[in-house]
């Protein structure tokens, strides 16, 4: 079995990501990196004993649903007792401070144990990741009342958040957005219709709603739009007008209630400036795609562990099929995919805690000007990359955990596509990653966009720099392949850009690329760093290498002439 604690995460941890300069920005020059090092580990150790105890009670509940009852939502009990476990060991709301009764944990380790969650119960870590979410986002724009109001409630597990966004007639188009937030003798008030709502039962919903002072001018756009905590009680006891008016039923994730709810009149707070909600919920949802990508690397380490397990003690014609070439290059594709993903997010989540330690100390003052403008340039350097690599780690995670649960059902076999099998059931939980938080054609335009603005030459430099770095002689050849590939890849993209039409089409080959280039990266200094980990390094680099090569050479040779093809084609086959 794959532990849930793997070497992988230790490596990190001991190794790759610069513990001392986090905790010195952090919390200044006197901070015990030592001290708070071993801290880590032992939540971390925490986390993987849990999940490991809580995993065979969550997969034997995972046909029943949350229902709603009277109004309440009602989980199974497997998932209540769960929460209740992981809510004692404070576990739930990760990046609340200590101020509000929280942790404080980097962004990297929350994703871990949202990765070590969602291994045992995909639909669990739904419940805490979107609750982590909202308490971030409540401790960066909420007043320092509405904090103390809340916080310490969603840090304890006494109080669920969830984030509602999502409209009848508002999907990703945000801009279409109709719940309205009404001003009237000092209160405020909301009044609409959201679905899709996940968690939707919960006790604290952050809702974004257009302001009904520019209603009519700003609708179609983002602007107008401010985000709000909406309790369901209200803090004199009495009851708001939050109403759960149903619970969706769906092919995975069945513990995770997913919900349509009404407001009428509901009391709610404003946090963050007027009329900048979008931009305030972005950073709610940047958060979410990177614990989306957790939960697909979760969801695909459990087929994985299944699908190797199940390999090596099924036999046919005599052996077992693990040793069969063709089984061996399904299973170590399976590893492969698995890990690039897993590096993509590392990748991304260091760097977000790289720029919440240089927010801290920029916060806490006494920086000389020359100074301050120094730490500002590098903290634009790291958010160009986060910008990038976030909608890149989600894609990935999620397609890989998509195609790896499909091939754990193809080692079960028949076993598989029988509705008890447990690679049926992470495929229908992993399902949902690819389309929730934004869907990865979604993922791929945000990429895309972002590579309009240069981000490619910042990240594809980084990459050259650190395959600069390494120092092992077997590691030299496949570093020149990728050295290769960022040629290939920036020479694709120079091609897009006078097309933008032609760019939105290849939008997914150009994400593609740049995942090959920056994972490869991030693998080779995990080899560097580890030789255990040549061998998926090296693995990873030809893979990838070759298909990004004819990726490439596919942009090159195409126009926005195959848009029209694709057209025809559709007309064809499907008249209107």
């Amino acid at each position: 079995m794959i532990p849930y604690r793997s070497p992988i995460v230790d490596l990190y941890l001991n190794q790759l990501i610069p513990w001392e300069e986090f905790y010195t920005l952090r919390t200044g020059p006197g901070a015990d990196v030592v001290a708070e090092r071993e801290t880590l580990a032992t939540v971390l150790e925490t986390a993987a004993q849990i999940c490991t105890e809580l995993e065979p009670e969550l997969r034997a509940g995972w046909h029943e649903a949350a229902r709603l009852e009277k109004g309440k939502v009602v989980y199974p009990p497997a998932i209540q007792k769960a929460y209740e476990t992981l809510a004692e060991a404070g576990l739930v709301s990760f990046g609340v401070e200590e101020a509000y009764g929280g942790y404080g944990l980097p962004a990297w380790v929350t994703n871990v144990i949202l990765q070590m969650i969602a291994r045992a119960d995909a639909g669990l870590m739904t419940i805490i990741g979107l609750q982590a979410g909202v308490a971030d986002d409540i401790q960066m724009y909420a007043s320092e009342e509405l904090k103390r109001r809340y916080l310490p409630g969603l840090a304890s597990g006494e109080l669920m958040g969830a984030m509602d966004l999502t409209e009848p007639q508002a999907g990703s188009d945000l801009g279409a957005i109709r719940t309205r937030a009404t001003e009237k003798d000092g209160r405020i008030l909301l009044d609409g219709e959201k679905i899709y709502i996940t968690n939707g039962g919960s006790e604290v919903h952050l809702v974004l709603a257009r302001d009904d002072d520019s209603y009519d001018a700003s609708l179609g756009t983002t602007n107008g739009l401010s985000l709000y905590i909406c309790p369901r009680t209200r803090p004199d006891g009495s009851r708001n007008g939050v109403e759960v008016l149903r619970l969706e039923e769906k092919l995975g994730i069945h513990g995770s209630p997913t919900a349509a709810v009404g407001f009428r009149e509901a009391e709610a707070w404003r946090i963050g400036e007027k009329g900048k909600g979008f931009r305030a919920m972005l950073t709610l949802m940047n958060n979410a795609r990177l614990g989306v990508a957790a939960q697909g690397v979760g969801i695909a380490e459990a087929a994985l562990d299944c699908a190797v397990r199940y390999a090596r003690q099924r036999e046919q014609f005599g052996v077992p099929i693990a040793q069969q070439p063709l089984m061996k290059n399904v299973l170590a594709r399976m590893v492969t995919e698995l890990e690039g993903s897993r590096a993509l997010l590392y990748r991304a989540c260091i760097l977000v805690d790289r720029n919440r330690s240089i927010d801290a100390m920029l916060a806490r003052g006494g920086v000389p000007e020359g100074e301050r403008a120094e730490w500002e340039a590098v903290r634009e350097h790291n958010e160009v990359r986060i910008r990038l690599l976030t909608p890149l780690a989600k894609y990935l995670a999620t397609e890989s955990c998509d195609a790896i649960t499909r091939a754990a059902i193809q080692v079960h076999g028949g076993l598989g596509f029988m509705a008890e099998s447990e690679p049926g059931k992470l495929h229908n939980d992993g399902i949902i990653t690819t389309i929730y938080e934004g869907t990865s054609e979604i993922q791929v335009s945000f990429a895309l966009k972002e590579v309009g603005k240069g981000a490619l030459d910042v990240v594809f430099d980084e990459v050259a720099r650190e395959l600069e770095d390494l120092k092992r002689p077997e590691l030299q050849e496949p570093a020149d392949r990728v050295r290769r590939g960022i040629q290939q890849a920036l020479s694709a993209g120079e091609a897009l850009a006078s097309d933008i039409g032609y760019a939105l089409l290849s939008a997914q080959s150009l994400a593609e690329n740049v995942i090959s280039v920056v994972a490869s990266s991030e693998l080779l200094r995990q080899a560097d760093a580890d030789p255990s980990r040549i061998d998926v390094a090296v693995s990873w680099v030809d893979r990838r290498m070759i298909d990004l090569e004819g990726r490439a050479e596919r942009i090159l040779a195409g126009s926005s002439e195959i848009i029209e093809r694709c057209e025809r084609m559709i007309d064809a086959a499907v008249p209107s």
